[in-house]
């Protein structure tokens, strides 16, 4: 039995082509790689190296030993990763959202649904999002649009309204509502990961400036002590209400400010989830 280490050696020689290359890559002394190549050879019982002064270097036995060796780890990785993505799919629940508070209503939906599983979600755009439910790397997928595929199956979900967050002392604090048109051209703070919410803002106001904060936590800390807008929807106002302290939440009134969300799953998943959908 040849140890994986062993073809992970002579892979990295016959990649680097010489041992203290070999040795740097893999973070190990260059001693160690020399016994591991002569450890090697014993094993296969063959000569793997042309050996000269001061040269080395793989023979025809060695070249055809790495190639081997390469499938072999390749085949392993295949292993390793479709036992790991099985186990996965049988015991979780993956949900993809192309924005943050659609995925606040359903997560924990989901939870109470598949007590057996674990439930994760995460985000991204709407393109990586059908690729993934097309590849099994999502179990459900949330839309802003359906899309044009036979192989998929969409309900509608809820509508989510966007609103600007403002501290009392702004301009617009005491409006019932407020246009793209009438906040466009000023600063903003904005959530890095607001999903579609963010190409429509830019879209709407493109002469506004937007401050993006990765960390929800410092957003709102940077919220509570700045006089700058920020954005708030009436789906992230109800899941985490302290987005609403020291702020008034004015929805704006235009029509792209409204969006319509669609669970999306494969149709051939259709009855597995068709419980999930009905609650939708």
């Amino acid at each position: 039995m040849i140890e994986s280490y062993l073809l992970e050696y002579l892979v990295a020689y016959n990649d680097n082509g010489t041992l203290s290359k070999a040795a740097d890559e893999l973070h190990i002394s260059q001693p160690s790689m020399t016994r591991a190549m002569q450890k090697l050879e014993d094993i296969l019982d063959v000569p793997l190296f042309n050996r000269g002064k001061n040269r080395l270097e793989l023979n025809e036995y060695g070249k055809l030993a790495a190639d081997y060796a390469r499938r072999i780890l390749a085949s392993e990785e295949s292993m390793l990763q479709g036992v790991r993505g099985f186990y996965k799919a049988n015991n979780s629940f993956r949900i993809g959202s192309c924005a943050p508070g659609p995925s606040m209503r359903l997560q924990p939906i989901a939870t109470s649904m598949f007590l057996d599983k674990t439930i994760s979600s995460e985000q991204n755009d709407e393109d990586n999002l059908i690729r993934g439910l097309l590849n099994q790397d999502y179990d459900l997928v949330i839309l802003s649009h359906v899309p044009d595929n036979k192989t998929i199956i969409c309900k509608k979900m809820f509508t989510e309204s966007l609103n600007v967050a403002l501290t009392a002392m702004h301009p617009a604090a005491s409006k019932s509502s407020v246009s793209f048109k009438e906040m466009d051209g000023q600063n903003f703070i904005m959530y890095a990961q607001v999903g579609v919410w963010e190409k429509i803002v830019r879209e709407n106001m493109p002469h506004a400036s937007f401050f993006k904060q990765e960390d929800l936590y410092a957003l709102g800390t940077l919220a509570q002590n700045s006089d700058l807008p920020s954005f708030s929807t009436d789906i992230t106002l109800a899941e985490i209400p302290s987005r609403k302290n020291g702020r008034i939440n004015i929805p704006f009134k235009d029509k792209t400010a409204t969006v319509t969300f669609y669970a999306a799953i494969l149709k051939e998943k259709q009855g597995r989830y068709h419980s999930l959908l009905e609650r939708l």
